[in-house]
């Protein structure tokens, strides 16, 4: 008697699997069509702000570094949140990222790479060197692309390194970083052991 009231969707592992399988499109449904489940590439360095410690993160990249690092003094209200080594050209960048105040992202490559095969080997997009822009007796050259899509790519010569910027920040704070790179030296690799072992 038993067996003969029970339900038949119930009567068998398959018709089991189809009931969850109608309650996960139900939930996926739901989910999707009130918005509470976004992803946005473009933005998705300035969605959830994490701060990160951009400057410990170059002082342990000039100790292993193979040429200058530096750390440049940035405005207080910037805000790091990434801190990477990347590849230029099949040689190493240290990368640091920020946010500006504008909600905007700027970030920093250092490398040893020549200016000219940094910027063609930056990333695979094309882009022409449209413009040289003195800031403080310093050339930077700007790179763009004809794609919308694609960012433009200041960069600049310190002799001792090569330092490229891009982002989606204004031209003053493009500048304003270039200026932060011109007024430090290279990481004193003595004087960055010296303070670690002191704070031991």
């Amino acid at each position: 008697m038993a067996g003969e009231d029970k339900p038949k969707i119930f009567e068998n592992g398959r018709d089991m699997m189809l009931s969850l399988g109608v309650i996960v499109v139900g939930m996926v449904a739901v989910v999707g069509t009130t918005g509470l489940c976004t992803i946005n590439p473009e933005t998705s360095d300035l969605s959830a702000v994490r701060e990160v410690d951009g400057e410990a993160f170059l002082d342990m990249e000039a100790r292993g570094a193979q040429g200058a690092i530096r750390v440049p003094d940035v405005p207080e209200d910037w805000v790091a949140n990434s801190a990477r080594r990347a590849g230029i050209a099949q040689q190493p960048a240290s990368v640091v990222g920020w946010v500006t105040p504008g909600e905007a992202y700027l970030s920093s490559w250092q490398t040893q790479v020549s200016l000219d095969d940094a910027i063609s080997s930056f990333d695979e997009h094309f882009r022409e060197e449209t413009e040289t822009v003195n800031i403080d007796g310093q050339d930077v050259t700007v790179a763009s692309s004809a794609e919308n899509n694609v960012r433009e790519v200041w960069a600049f010569d310190l002799d001792d390194e090569r330092v490229l910027l891009t982002g989606t920040a204004s031209d003053a704070d493009f500048e304003e970083l270039v200026r932060a790179f011109l007024a430090v030296d290279p990481v004193d690799i003595g004087a960055a052991d010296a303070g670690a072992d002191a704070s031991h």
